[in-house]
């Protein structure tokens, strides 16, 4: 966690808008360069850039703060299980299988500097302050408290749709008054945020938000179905548990929440899973709802040898792909804590070079950027992104046919090297660059008269 050494592009894309959110001359959205695109909401970039501003590096504490959500996520997991069933084993065993597979089927995420879990645990804080075993108990205050931290999940990541239309349907089956209620406070609160990122940001916020260019294939369906046989045994029990259940269950109960959650969160995930470059964090939302509906269903199975059996045999259904995860998860880890001090030292010698460069380098991976204090990069895949729906851009054309840049950090050897996006590569070789530095995987472009 503590090694300069980048576990996925998304950290250096995530650290370099924060950095650029603490500094103050960068935009957020539409920077005036042209080259970074930024379909995220503000609110983990201020409050990252507001650490940055404190002396924290923004990777590093961006992985801390991604743990600690996902640990905020299971301890509210425990406790909304506890609050719907009364029963604290079956919580405390359910939020525990959820932290081995999200550390095994999902571990790229876990720990990585990314907003997703953290707008998983305040979309789930919101979940635990609704509900209750008594709807009566859902007064304005709790209404008002639960729409707060949905919209402030919403702000922080964009793609968490499932829960508070789960939350509206259910409101509207149980008490219309509530729902009506409960409708107000978020557009409301919306409202609020909107205006604010439009005080702030302009009109730019909302056409990158809302507007951003992405391809998309059907084909990629097949992306995040694939994903739900790694939360199989959960996704299993959970809904055969409810369905078992269904019959005595009122629309009142919490575990109907939970089950549209569950089903708006695996119908999302796949619509998301169409656009290219979107990665398997689409289905969290489908991965936390099962987690739930499995502990509620397994908390109330009735007493009784048979039902002892029963709850043996669902247990074995959840942990079977735990069985398959747990050995290639330790090889992986095994591999990674072997080599990544080698990595890191590696990397330190990159960024050292290019640190001497940093007023004027453009870098492809943008860690590196970031850790080489170096205020420019190419957002590689929402380049690529920009360029197949034929959006010109010409700010990054323009100063590489200027020579703004004294080196281009690439990735290749001297005879095969890539941007990664063959405009860009072409764009390069007219204005003239050449390698100049050659690290091994590390390419230095520079202009050749």
């Amino acid at each position: 966690m503590f090694h300069h050494v980048p576990l996925d592009v998304n950290e250096g894309w995530n650290a370099q808008l924060a950095s650029w959110t603490a500094g103050g001359d960068h935009q957020l959205y539409s920077s005036d360069r042209g080259f970074v695109f930024n379909n995220y909401p503000p609110l983990s970039f201020v409050l990252m850039g507001g650490l940055v501003r404190l002396g924290f590096d923004a990777i590093i504490t961006g992985r801390i703060l991604s743990c600690l959500s996902v640990l905020a996520s299971a301890v509210l997991i425990v406790r909304i299980i506890q609050v719907v069933t009364g029963r604290l084993p079956v919580a405390l065993a359910t939020a525990s299988l959820f932290l081995v597979t999200a550390n095994t089927a999902f571990q790229g995420y876990f720990g990585m500097n990314d907003p997703q879990w953290l707008a998983q645990a305040l979309m789930l804080g919101g979940l635990y302050v609704a509900v209750s075993r008594n709807v009566a108990d859902l007064t304005w205050r709790r209404l008002f408290l639960c729409a707060v931290l949905i919209v402030l999940g919403g702000f922080t990541k964009h793609n968490l749709v499932a829960l508070p239309l789960a939350l509206s349907v259910w409101l509207l089956c149980i008490d219309l008054k509530k729902a009506v209620l409960w409708g107000m406070m978020a557009a409301g609160l919306l409202l609020v945020g909107f205006a604010s990122c439009y005080e702030v940001y302009g009109v730019s916020f909302f056409r990158d938000v809302f507007l951003h260019q992405r391809v998309i294939r059907l084909g990629r369906v097949i992306h995040g179905l694939r994903q739900l046989p790694l939360m199989g045994g959960m996704l299993l029990v959970g809904l055969g548990l409810f369905f078992r259940q269904w019959r005595s269950l009122k629309w009142q109960d919490p575990a109907c929440l939970v089950g549209l959650f569950l089903a708006f969160g695996c119908l999302f995930g796949c619509l998301e899973s169409l656009g290219e470059g979107v990665d398997y964090n689409c289905m969290f939302d489908a991965f936390v709802a099962a987690t739930l509906l499995c502990g509620i269903g397994l908390a109330r199975l009735p007493e009784g040898p048979e039902q002892k059996r029963r709850f043996v045999r669902a247990c074995c259904v959840m942990s079977l792909p735990l069985l398959f995860l747990l050995p290639l998860w330790g090889v992986t880890s095994y591999r990674q804590v072997q080599t990544v001090s080698l990595k890191d030292r590696e990397w330190q010698t990159y960024i050292q070079a290019l640190k001497m460069h940093s007023t004027s380098l453009l870098c492809t991976d943008m860690a590196l950027c970031y850790w080489a204090n170096s205020r420019d990069a190419i957002d590689g895949f929402n380049l690529s992104q920009a360029l197949k729906k034929n959006q010109d851009i010409v700010a990054l054309r323009s100063v590489i046919a200027q020579h703004r840049f004294s080196l281009v950090q690439l990735y290749g050897t001297s005879a095969h090297y890539s941007s990664g996006n063959l405009t860009v590569d072409g764009w390069l070789a007219k204005a003239g660059y050449r390698p100049v530095m050659d690290n091994g995987e590390l390419i230095l472009l520079g202009y050749v008269h």
